[in-house]
């Protein structure tokens, strides 16, 4: 959880400031929207490096190690968002400021791309029989987590200087903060002891050369399963994330600070309820809890827009406080559910290419639907179509063609 907390924090870290800082740091001469779309640009970029870096970290998980994994993910991520911190301006070296931020938020990419599946793994592989459902959860945990951090910690620095001060360096704090946090990452992760499964197949031999060559060789439907169950929730969080928190205040002009009191209250309230709804999967069945979330979310996607637009605060916290609970029953199996999918010599590279695949998808998907959310007067039906659409798939893949889970080795090989 702690390392999949900070690797959070950079994220969310870097989504504030392309809208905020990095338009008058980096981009300066173009028109504001401009700035601000060059801004979520990059945020893109990061988007593309994400399946790059589950590829990149699932060999290396599933050749090298889990251990060793998860402390490169770490590393790498911390390593990039300190460096952003320290990144000159455009005025002080022209055109390569914002070279060098789109190389060091390819970085970042990267190293999300394979902190999540490197925590479910080493999660799931080390997780006594009968409770992989709760211990695997804790891994959902990291992007609230990290969302609630940087909001602190951002609060904690915007308060105590102006904003014009902001903007010229106290913006930097926040990013060089994270060398602080990786160092308590680190010295969590060393901890960490090598999985039995891996250890197994390490004194067998039979560790694959090209995990990525076995995974797509043989196991491409397990693949494609395992975006199909992430990419409905990634989109549904994107919608979520865009909709109410970004555009909340243009188009239905409700004040600061609701608002920002929902930027608190909704991760700790996944926070605590994921962990809760994890333990009930491996009592009633992960397929069942993650169905019912699933089931729930889409309804939440058709009602939604029409009471996002009312500009009613009672209105949108009665949709948005049973929203919250189908997300964390949505969320916490669903992490056994990939991961289970996948023997244990690609199991790695299967949970962290098949979670970013859907994560690259819904993330495309969320800027054009950024774009809607905006003009939900206009378009009202194409944000909880395409979201209600990517939930139904996720629904209907885990009826239809999620295997039963992996508790058990299979075709000689340890669990």
């Amino acid at each position: 959880m702690i390392g999949t907390t900070l690797v959070w924090y950079d994220f969310f870290l870097y989504v504030g400031a392309s809208v905020v800082v990095f338009k008058h740091q980096f981009f300066p001469y173009l028109a504001p929207l401009s700035g601000v779309l060059t801004g979520i640009g990059l945020y893109g970029a990061g988007l593309v490096a994400r399946p790059l870096g589950g590829l990149l970290f699932g060999h290396v998980g599933d050749r090298f190690g889990r251990r060793v994994a998860v402390t490169t993910t770490l590393l790498l991520t911390g390593a990039a968002t300190g460096l952003i911190g320290l990144l000159p301006s455009y005025r002080q070296i022209g055109i390569a400021a914002p070279l060098l931020l789109v190389a060091l938020r390819m970085a970042q990419g990267l190293g999300l791309g394979g902190a999540w599946g490197s925590a479910v793994v080493i999660s799931l592989e080390s997780a006594p029989p009968g409770r992989r459902g709760w211990v695997t959860s804790w891994a959902q945990i990291g992007a609230p987590a990290g969302n609630l951090l940087a909001f602190g910690v951002t609060a904690a620095v915007t308060a105590c200087m102006t904003p014009a001060e902001f903007l010229a360096w106290g913006w930097r704090l926040p990013f060089l903060v994270s060398a602080v946090l990786v160092a308590v990452g680190l010295w969590a992760r060393v901890r960490i002891a090598e999985t039995r499964p891996f250890r197994q197949l390490s004194m067998t031999g039979s560790r694959p050369r090209l995990p990525v060559l076995t995974l797509v060789t043989r196991h491409r439907s397990e693949l494609m399963t395992a975006a199909a169950l992430a990419l409905g929730m990634d989109v549904a969080l994107f919608t979520f994330s865009f909709g109410y928190v970004l555009n909340a205040l243009n188009v239905t002009g409700l004040s600061v600070v609701p608002l920002l009191c929902f930027t608190v209250l909704a991760p700790l309230a996944l926070i605590t309820l994921i962990p809760v709804f994890g333990a009930l999967s491996d009592r009633w069945g992960r397929r069942r809890v993650c169905l019912a979330g699933t089931a729930v979310t889409a309804l939440w996607a058709a009602t939604f827009p029409a009471l996002f637009r009312t500009g009613s605060l009672p209105a949108l916290a009665v949709v948005c406080l049973p929203a919250l609970l189908a997300f964390a029953a949505a969320l916490a199996p669903q992490t056994a559910l990939i991961a289970e999918l996948f023997p244990s010599r690609v199991r790695l590279s299967g949970a962290a290419i098949g979670h970013q695949l859907a994560g690259l998808l819904g993330g495309v998907l969320a800027l054009f639907l950024a774009e809607q959310v905006t003009g939900w007067g206009r378009a009202p039906l194409a944000v909880p179509l395409c979201t209600a659409g990517a939930l139904t798939l996720s629904g209907a893949v885990l009826l239809i063609a999620h295997r039963s889970p992996r508790e058990a080795p299979a075709r000689g090989e340890p669990a």
